[in-house]
């Protein structure tokens, strides 16, 4: 093999070639093979059954996507809100050197959590 390829000789040239008219005829043909004998603008329409079959299996298909993402926040949030009272109940049991330390490390969402959590709690009011 030549090590010094000189790629200036050979130029900008495309070493391949279609017939002429090749992708026309082509494209044709595709719509021949896949239509058959009928006119392109003529393709068959979905009936009432299939149509409502399709647009059945889309909306379930949604559903339970939207049921996943609903399930899959919700249990981020019970794991946050079991964590965040754990610590809760570790600090109850601790000094109030070590609650005044977990509330001071605490973000202010977690303290809005922490303030809506304990105002709805049917144990508290």
């Amino acid at each position: 093999m030549d090590k010094e390829f000189d790629f200036d000789r050979i130029g900008k040239k495309v070493p391949y070639r279609t017939p002429e008219h090749f992708f026309e005829e082509m494209q044709q043909e595709v719509m021949q093979r896949t239509y058959g004998a009928q006119p392109v603008q003529h393709r068959p329409k979905m009936h009432g059954r299939h149509r409502l079959k399709v647009l059945f299996s889309a909306t379930v298909a949604a559903a339970a996507m939207l049921a996943g993402i609903v399930f899959a926040l919700s249990y981020f949030r019970m794991d946050n809100a079991v964590e965040s009272t754990s610590h809760m109940l570790a600090a109850e049991m601790g000094s109030s050197e070590a609650m005044d330390k977990w509330i001071y490390e605490l973000s202010d969402e977690e303290l809005e959590e922490l303030v809506n959590f304990s105002e709805n709690d049917i144990f508290l009011n």
